[in-house]
């Protein structure tokens, strides 16, 4: 028998998610009235923010909601929110039962370990319009129920989609983080030396490009110049701490030579090596 789920292959078996319930709360009654956090055993909730600004809790830890935010509410999951926060927001929400996703338990959406709060970001205008529609359509189940069911189906289908999107975003932020700290590393390591990019390159196993890009995302520098404001840095502790003649410290530094180090150091301090020693040793006199 084929177990294939006719609407989607994130589905497990053959059930299709059905409409369970729709919620709209204005600016007005949500300023008045908080809804306090509550638990639903038979379905998953997707609470959407069509306007204002919010602060929710899910599963006792509290998140800060913008407009185009999407929570899941997972079945047997708390959520709700405080009685001392102010709120002026518009919301609707979508409540949705036999839903087997994957290897997710019933009526589960996003897994304990994950965040539940989604950004809509561009598509925000177009997913109100569609909680609005629903909840409008949800009023006449008798005519337009299959039209619900469909609808509701298909936004849990999307938010679904939405998070597939943001773990693989996270999963190459992830991988580029770590290549980041590989670079630091060894630059940190190794920055007394003369090295290249290439050299960090070939003994990461890493293309130049992409170690700098990677580095740079992270750091908000190129690695290159992050090594030299390393050795700018040893140096005027150098300068500051010992009576070391500049020329040694130029040299157990990796710089080519005095003249190259005396560029360096006035580019990045704004003063020369031996100013800048002179002007500590003043001041601490």
């Amino acid at each position: 028998m084929n177990s294939i789920n006719p609407l989607s292959p994130h589905l497990r078996g053959r059930k299709i998610p059905q409409f369970a319930d729709s919620v709209f709360i204005d600016e007005d009654h949500s300023k008045k009235h908080s809804i306090l956090p509550h638990v639903h055993r038979d379905f998953l909730e997707l609470y959407f923010v069509y306007s204002g600004k919010n602060r929710y809790m899910v599963d006792n830890r509290y998140y800060d909601l913008h407009a185009g935010d999407i929570v899941i509410c997972n079945a047997n999951t708390l959520h709700g929110e405080s009685p001392s926060d102010s709120r002026q927001i518009r919301s609707y929400s979508v409540a949705l039962k036999d839903v087997f996703l994957s290897d997710l338990p019933k009526n589960t959406l996003c897994p304990p370990d994950e965040v539940p709060i989604l950004s809509t970001g561009l598509l925000s205008e177009q997913i109100g319009s569609l909680f609005y529609m629903i909840n409008v359509l949800s009023a006449d189940m008798t005519h337009l129920g299959d039209t619900v069911n469909t609808m509701s189906a298909s936004l849990l289908l999307l938010t679904y989609e939405m998070l597939l999107s943001r773990r693989k975003i996270q999963t190459k932020k992830t991988t580029s983080s770590s290549v980041a700290r590989r670079v630091q590393e060894y630059i940190d390591a190794h920055y007394h030396e003369t090295i290249t990019l290439a050299d960090i390159g070939r003994e990461l196993s890493l293309s130049e490009y992409y170690l700098a890009h990677a580095f740079k995302n992270e750091y908000n520098v190129p690695p290159m110049q992050y090594m030299m404001e390393r050795r700018i840095g040893e140096a005027q502790q150098l300068l500051m701490s010992t009576d070391l003649p500049i020329g040694d410290i130029a040299e157990s530094l990796g710089f080519s030579s005095v003249s190259h180090f005396n560029t360096m150091f006035s580019k990045y301090v704004a003063i020369s090596p031996g100013k800048f020693r002179k002007s500590i040793q003043a001041m601490n006199q």
